[in-house]
């Protein structure tokens, strides 16, 4: 699997992309928006998803990516990323009160950001 991984990661456009700073953020991203999918492919039960995957890989994720937003001092607009492109990729296949979790992720995503500061 590891060779895998690095034969993708030496094709060319990859390597231009991963120069930039942001684009951990977008992988991030990318991969919150294409789980959902996986999961109904595997057909994991409702609870199951939306408990396993909603709540605790993608809060993960969402922490992880605020507190990579104030390490790489990126600006706070990138918050707004995870949230929309999970929102967009939860319209067309999945029930409308999943969109309430962008809004969660958007404030995981600030409890990340703040990291150790949350009382100042």
């Amino acid at each position: 699997m590891k060779k895998i991984g690095d034969k993708i990661k030496e094709i060319s456009v990859i390597k231009k992309l991963n120069a930039h700073a942001w684009m951990p953020l977008v992988w991030w991203s990318i991969l919150v928006a294409i789980l959902p999918y996986i999961f109904s492919i595997c057909r994991l039960p409702i609870v199951f998803r939306v408990g396993l995957l909603f709540f605790i890989i993608n809060g993960v994720i969402a922490y992880h990516l605020g507190s990579l937003i104030s390490r790489l001092n990126l600006s706070r607009w990138w918050l707004i990323l995870m949230p929309v492109v999970f929102d967009l990729a939860i319209l067309p296949k999945f029930a409308l009160y999943n969109l309430m979790f962008g809004l969660i992720y958007l404030i995981i995503e600030l409890f990340g950001l703040l990291n150790k500061n949350i009382y100042r």
